[in-house]
């Protein structure tokens, strides 16, 4: 797991080679293991630089200390590495595929490199290494872009090819794990790990995107589209790649899509689906386990990742390991936010070392500049932060891998509000008796009908029914008045059915932000974090299951439950509240920590008044202080909101107690 960065350069850009260092060692925590440089003028070999954070034994390549600090370069490469398979010199990167002259700057890890490796030397590759970056090489070189469907992983990479016609590609995975961005700065075309990377080269002047800050702001929506809140900054979506043709003088960035989700064909009994998981959800795992570090688990009590956790003791039993495992838990002394009873009983199945840590709102406090800046954007919740100190304490513990459940809730229904969506397509199909059955579960466990859900799906048919809806649940979705400018009538979509709704969850919506919450949390303690949902395997099989395996009477991952049947604890097997990770943000907004709160939100009145209705939003805070009014997440977003904004106008990194660590 590394930090990349590249940058094209027109025949009027400057020379120096000094922005590509410093946007370079601005992620170190990426990867303090290794650091190189890579400048390619257009006709002769690539010339490769190491850092001073390379092992010696590659410093035969030439040292920082040797790179020009200008040179009539058109591809420059800067690379960060986190070592985890391979930590010899052999691994450092930008690496050479010396016969194509192929040049990689990568960033993730191929779990079926070994299987590839294998393949390709039947048919004559040879490898100096044992690194994955390596075997991306010869499979690129081998069969060129169809390459990526034989991949298995998470990436994001940069690769050079000087065969005529001469080419920089960008590609992104399958459902974009690892992140990569780009925008024109000052006639170069710049391709980054982190927008942070972006923002520091000369002459690069943030605008904010207002629409995307609206969105964000009204109701937490982020990642969408490629936009992001900086107006000049693209993100490339997963199962996007790019090229950039170098003798184009324009340097267009060509954007083409290399993977679509097709789900797989199903037949069979729920009981043959289950298995089915069983079978590919622990092999998702194995393969993820494959490192030449230590791997832990994020383990939060929860369906998803009690499963990771157990089926990699299971995985670890097989191959007759007796390392063990390490898992982190966020604990709370708040009994109803806390999860640990659900966790003790995973650890002690599977005889884990359990790490707890306990997220305060004086830790919040005290970190949230420095959680900010790494974060690159602001967050939905406070959430986020609870994800923060897990990867903290994996880090002080020594784990520099660790596996997550993310990605499980979009593909199995996870999240509330999927009624109206699952109604919807039982009616379009014609399936009374099952909507009837379904509806009946509802009652049984609210104690209503669901009306709104029903009229909601009802719309997504004959949009006319949302008349007969309480204007606080028609579609449209009327703005809080505290935000200025946003429309008044913003049409939410309607899903037609169940797998609909999970697609743009998966693809779209929640997914690609929490992904992104993801990497930024892990990487700013240089840890790695794998996500065995989103093997493309188990995405494609889950995918083309029936509703009925993800939601039955109202209980949702039906499938992974029963798939899970004597893997996991039965109390946490069948929980069915969903909590994920958790704050105890409105007992800090209104009791402990309310001063804080209107600071904050006094500091983005002051920062952003085209954006925010001062005095709505102070009514806003002291009706939901007093309890006049619901609690929601709104006012943590206005006060995230403020001090990102703070944020993005330095580069440097905040001097906070959480990141004073040696190697970061």
């Amino acid at each position: 797991m590394c930090g990349i960065f590249g940058l094209i350069r027109d025949d009027d850009a400057p020379t120096s080679t000094s922005a590509l260092v410093g946007a370079t060692q601005l992620v170190r925590h990426r990867g303090p293991d290794d650091e190189g440089y890579m400048l390619w003028e257009g006709t002769a070999a690539p010339r490769a630089y190491a850092g001073n954070d390379t092992d010696p034994e590659a410093r035969a390549l030439n040292h920082l200390r040797d790179l020009p600090d200008s040179a009539d370069w058109r591809v420059a490469f800067g690379h960060r590495r986190l070592s985890i398979v391979d930590l010899s010199a052999q691994g450092h990167q930008p690496m050479v595929h010396r016969e194509a002259g192929l040049v990689a700057c990568y960033n993730g890890e191929i779990y079926n490199h070994l299987e590839l490796r294998e393949d390709l030397g039947k048919i004559g590759h040879r490898f100096r290494s044992r690194s994955d970056t390596e075997v991306l090489l010869a499979a690129w070189a081998e069969w060129g872009t169809s390459c990526l469907d034989r991949l298995n992983g998470m990436f994001a990479f940069l690769l050079l090819d000087p065969r005529p016609p001469a080419t920089l590609h960008a590609v992104r995975d399958r459902f974009g794990v690892k992140p990569l961005y780009f925008a024109r700065v000052n006639h170069c075309v710049a391709f980054a790990s982190e927008i942070k990377q972006i923002r520091s080269l000369p002459n690069y002047v943030r605008r904010l995107d207002e629409t995307a800050a609206r969105e964000y702001l009204a109701r937490g929506a982020m990642d969408r589209g490629g936009r992001t809140l900086d107006a000049d900054v693209i993100e490339l979506q997963g199962g996007q790649r790019s090229t950039v043709l170098l003798d184009d003088p324009s340097l267009s960035v060509n954007l083409v899509r290399w993977y679509e989700l097709k789900p797989s064909r199903f037949a069979g009994s729920i009981n043959d689906a289950a298995a089915d998981l069983h079978s590919l959800l622990g092999d998702s795992v194995r393969l993820r386990l494959r490192s030449d570090v230590v791997v832990g688990s994020c383990l939060s009590g929860g369906l998803d990742s009690s499963a990771i956790v157990c089926l990699a003791h299971d995985a670890l039993s097989r191959a007759g390991s007796d390392a063990g495992q390490a898992t982190v838990t966020a604990c709370f002394e708040e009994a109803r936010f806390d999860e640990w009873r659900f966790a003790e009983q995973v650890v002690k199945q599977t005889n884990a070392n359990a790490i707890r840590v306990w997220p305060t709102i004086d830790r919040l406090e005290e970190d949230l500049d420095a959680f900010l800046w790494h974060l690159d954007a602001p967050t939905t919740s406070t959430s986020q932060f609870s994800q923060w100190c897990v990867f903290a304490a994996a880090a002080q513990a020594g784990l520099k891998v660790m596996l997550d459940g993310q990605g499980s809730d979009e593909q199995l229904a996870g999240y509330s509000g999927t009624d109206a969506a699952l109604y919807a397509g039982l009616m379009r199909r014609g399936s009374l008796l099952e909507l009837w059955k379904e509806l009946g579960s509802y009652r049984k466990r609210h104690q209503q009908v669901p009306t709104a859900q029903l009229i909601l799906a009802l719309r997504s048919m004959w949009p006319v029914v949302d008349n007969l809806l309480p204007r606080r649940l028609r579609a449209g979705l009327t703005p809080q008045p505290w935000l200025i400018g946003a429309e008044s009538d913003d049409r939410k979509t309607i899903d037609r059915d169940l797998d609909e709704l999970l697609r743009r969850q998966l693809l779209e919506t929640s997914l690609p932000s929490l992904l992104r919450y993801e990497d930024r949390a892990s990487m700013a303690w240089s840890v790695e974090s794998r996500v065995p949902f989103l093997d493309y395997r188990v995405v494609e099989f889950l995918a083309g299951l029936p509703y009925g395996a993800k939601v039955h009477r109202g209980t949702t991952k039906n499938v992974l439950r029963i798939a899970m049947k004597g893997v996991l604890p039965e109390p946490v097997r069948c929980r069915t509240d969903k909590m994920g990770f958790v704050t105890p943000e409105e007992t800090w907004l209104k009791r402990s920590a309310t001063n804080w709160f209107r600071e904050g939100v006094e500091n983005a009145l002051g920062l952003a008044p085209e954006l925010l209705n001062a005095a709505k939003t102070r009514e806003l805070f002291d009706n939901v202080v007093q309890g006049t009014a619901p609690f929601t997440f709104d006012l943590w977003r206005i006060l995230c909101f403020g001090r990102w904004l703070i944020m993005t106008e330095s580069s440097v990194r905040p001097s906070s107690a959480a990141c004073m660590r040696a190697d970061v």
